[in-house]
């Protein structure tokens, strides 16, 4: 771990890192943003990032559990009165973290995909099973969902949503937003009980 850093600038220094990284990958892309950049943007030198992340692959992946954490970390909130949450509310607080402005990933491009795709080997990533254990993992938490839906339907449409944004360019992009609310709606009406 980065040696000289007390625990709060550790903690600290990860943050802007993850921060930096969001915005580079949104920017400039995964597959051209050098771990240089990421350093400068956070103010650091490049030897220093690699005391936090041995390379930028490990570094994608940091960005992605930072995404899932965050979202995790707004469900909760949203639960905090009790402990579940409506499908209705769950589905609009989800339609919010699919917003370019609130998860870079959906500002990536289809080569960035591509890059991470052979890049990335942690398995809980770019795999249908781990994809699975997400959703299986929060459906418990929502009410009004009906049984014996196919999860992997709800899995297609989200993962349409990455789709649309990864080829952006053949879309109106003026039309995007309602296109993507139009998915969370037809979501909605398949899963509601």
């Amino acid at each position: 771990m980065a040696v000289g850093f007390t625990d709060e600038q550790k903690t600290n220094i990860r943050a802007k890192l993850l921060t930096v990284g969001s915005d580079l990958a949104g920017s400039v892309g995964f597959k051209n943003m050098t771990v240089a950049q990421i350093a400068k943007a956070a103010g650091i030198a490049t030897g220093t990032f690699y005391h936090f992340y041995k390379s930028k692959e490990e570094f994608a992946v940091a960005l992605m559990r930072d995404i899932e954490e965050k979202s995790f970390s707004m469900l909760l909130t949203r639960m905090m009165n009790s402990e579940n949450i409506t499908l209705e509310e769950f589905l609009k607080c989800y339609r919010d973290l699919f917003r370019p402005e609130n998860n870079f990933l959906l500002r990536l491009k289809l080569n960035d995909w591509v890059w991470l795709k052979t890049h990335i080997s942690d398995g809980s990533y770019f795999e249908n099973k781990g994809d699975l254990e997400r959703i299986k993992g929060i459906i418990p938490y929502i009410t009004g969902v009906r049984k014996n839906f196919d999860l992997g339907v709800v899995i297609n449409l989200i993962k349409s949503v990455y789709s649309i944004y990864q080829n952006r360019e053949s879309f109106f992009e003026g039309s995007l937003d309602t296109t993507i609310d139009l998915i969370f709606e037809t979501l909605y009406n398949y899963v509601k009980e």
